[in-house]
């Protein structure tokens, strides 16, 4: 069990979101989709098959309407006295006036049937005693089968096939007749005469395609002994129908759905029996218009999950920019950084909380390489001004002894001026030479400065004249050592032509923001607006370019930037380098308590 949590963990995130992706999205969808396509076909199937049911029904419904107003048209002539006494009465001189009055009430019913009910084409009477009426469009066909059938059968009720006749207006048509003898009303084994209603089959067939059309199946109307009453195929009409597995289908009951298969295709029978007069009504459609029927929807329904799916591989491709690769990225960076390679930076393309997490790597690396640089470079900075000093100095004690001997020597032979010259030549070689503490107050930075300048005053003579000014509150402000001195020899050195006088004014002060500002200027030959320009650049990019911003500048301006950061170091302002040269320290102010190095 432990092994197999082991191989899990080790599998990467981008495996891991592919195998939910696959597991949780693609295979629940194909499977519902697949289950919900299934149960849907057989729901639209069952929909179908009801539906077609339903139109069975309501076919049957107004097909029994119009055959039973045709037998109660029937039964009314049997009872009526003017269709009794027309059939029975013989035409004579004496009985021509009631035979025309029965023809005139007989003429109003048949025309009233006519003209309410479309669907009768003509009818026919005919008595025993020759009288004949003709009502209807005038048709002329193969009935005398049917009439004789109609005989046999002593007043029931015939129903032809479909059968072609040709009429007087319309041309040739087909008819389904109703063919019935009229017997006596008073003694019914009597026969009086014969009455013909036919019906157009164009009516009939539109009753039966409106629940099913000709593209999706065939719709015919069979006879109790399996004989084709009706049927768009005029070849069947009176013929057995030629499948007799449908016939057993019909025969079995009398409302149904049965599959069987026709010519090696599968087709579902519907069959709606008759009562009134045992007719079935069948519908034949093959499966493949119900699957045709049902194919449009399936096709959408696919579509769908297919965009579904889509859509879902888009979220996995998102899920892949917007959170793997950053971590992935992030992942490399941080072996890089544990390498010791501190230029490793996340791309960051987002300010959500995974770009949020890339800034803040970057930054934690930015500071940790600021930390590393500011230890590392000022320890190595102080090494190597220590190893300078070490090889350019002889021992201290020997110097510091053999200046105090010869000071001593100048007292004695009476020379005061020699004697306070090595004394302040001793004082500034014995600050020089402290490299205890690498900080140091104001107050001792400024006297360091001024044995400095009192030095080089007296080399130098009425040439050079100085100044140093301090605000009385920043003596204690602690600063690294040796800031100064180097910005005043940079001014004597390259500010002062020969026979010329100059001046050196340095100036410590509070800033509004308290910081501490130290201004070192002289009124010599100052910058041009050039190498001001260049002066500034150099700085702001921390070139070691000696020839523009010379050593002291550079190093004084990057060992304040990192004891201090960003924001402090040296400044050369444009307003005070008018008329001669300024150079401005700008630094944090801080006391012992504070002290940073």
């Amino acid at each position: 069990m432990k092994k197999n949590q082991g191989r899990l963990t080790n599998i990467s995130l981008r495996k891991k979101s592919i195998a939910i992706f696959f597991l949780l999205v693609t295979l629940p969808s194909l499977l519902v989709g697949y289950a919900f396509l299934n149960r849907y076909d057989t729901i639209l199937r069952q929909q179908f098959i009801d539906s077609t049911e339903k139109n069975l029904n309501t076919i049957e419904m107004n097909l029994y309407e119009k055959i039973k107003t045709v037998d109660d048209m029937t039964d009314y002539m049997i009872y009526q006295k003017d269709f009794r006494n027309f059939m029975q009465t013989a035409e004579t001189p004496e009985t021509l006036d009631q035979l025309n009055k029965d023809r005139e009430s007989i003429e109003g019913f048949v025309a009233f049937q006519l003209m309410s009910k479309s669907y009768i084409k003509s009818i026919t009477l005919q008595g025993l005693k020759g009288n004949t009426m003709q009502l209807g469009e005038p048709v002329d066909g193969p009935e005398q089968p049917w009439i004789d059938l109609a005989k046999e059968n002593r007043g029931r009720i015939v129903w032809s096939n479909s059968y072609p006749l040709t009429s007087a207006w319309t041309g040739p048509k087909r008819v389904v007749s109703l063919f019935r003898i009229i017997n006596s009303f008073d003694d019914l084994t009597k026969t009086v005469g014969l009455v013909i209603v036919r019906l157009n089959e164009s009516e009939i067939s539109k009753l039966l395609t409106a629940a099913i059309p000709k593209e999706q199946g065939s719709i015919f109307i069979l006879r109790p002994d399996g004989t084709v009453l009706l049927d768009s195929n005029k070849e069947l009409i009176g013929q057995p129908y030629p499948n007799s597995e449908l016939l057993n289908a019909v025969n079995q009951s009398s409302s149904q759905v049965t599959k069987i298969e026709i010519n090696g295709k599968n087709h579902v029978v519907f069959n709606k029996f008759m009562r009134s007069t045992g007719w079935n009504i069948v519908t034949l459609v093959s499966d493949e218009t119900i699957v045709a029927k049902t194919s449009a929807l399936k096709v959408s329904l696919q579509a769908l999950f297919l965009v579904v799916f889509i859509f879902g591989l888009f979220a996995l491709i998102g899920f892949e920019l917007a959170i793997i690769r950053p971590m992935l990225e992030l992942k490399k960076q941080t072996s890089r950084l544990k390498t010791g390679d501190f230029s490793a930076r996340v791309t960051v393309r987002s300010r959500d909380e995974i770009g949020e997490l890339g800034r803040q790597f970057n930054n934690m690396v930015q500071t940790i390489k600021e930390l590393i640089d500011k230890k590392y470079k000022l320890e190595i900075q102080q090494k190597e001004s220590e190893l300078r000093i070490l090889q350019s100095q002889m021992d201290p004690h020997f110097l510091y002894n053999t200046l105090d001997m010869i000071r001593w020597t100048a007292r004695l032979e009476k020379a005061p001026e020699t004697s306070q010259l090595i004394e302040a030549l001793s004082g500034f070689f014995r600050m020089s030479m402290n490299r205890e503490k690498r900080t140091a107050t104001l107050a001792d930075e400024l006297e360091f400065v001024r044995s400095y300048l009192n030095l080089q005053q007296k080399r130098m003579g009425s040439k050079l004249a100085f100044s140093l000014l301090m605000e009385a509150s920043l003596e204690e402000v602690v600063l690294p050592r040796r800031l100064i001195q180097p910005l005043v020899e940079n001014s004597i050195k390259h500010s002062f032509i020969s026979r010329q006088k100059g001046e050196i004014r340095v100036r410590c002060y509070r800033s509004l923001q308290d910081e501490l500002i130290i201004d070192v200027a002289d009124t010599g030959m100052g910058f041009t607006k050039e190498r001001l320009q260049a002066i500034r650049q150099a700085l702001a990019e921390k070139s070691s370019d000696e020839s523009l911003v010379g050593h002291a500048l550079c190093n004084i301006h990057e060992l304040i930037s990192l004891v201090y950061g960003g924001g402090y170091g040296v400044e050369i302002p444009e307003e005070y380098n008018q008329t001669g040269a300024c150079v401005r320290l700008r630094i944090p102010i801080q006391t012992n308590g504070q002290e940073a190095i």
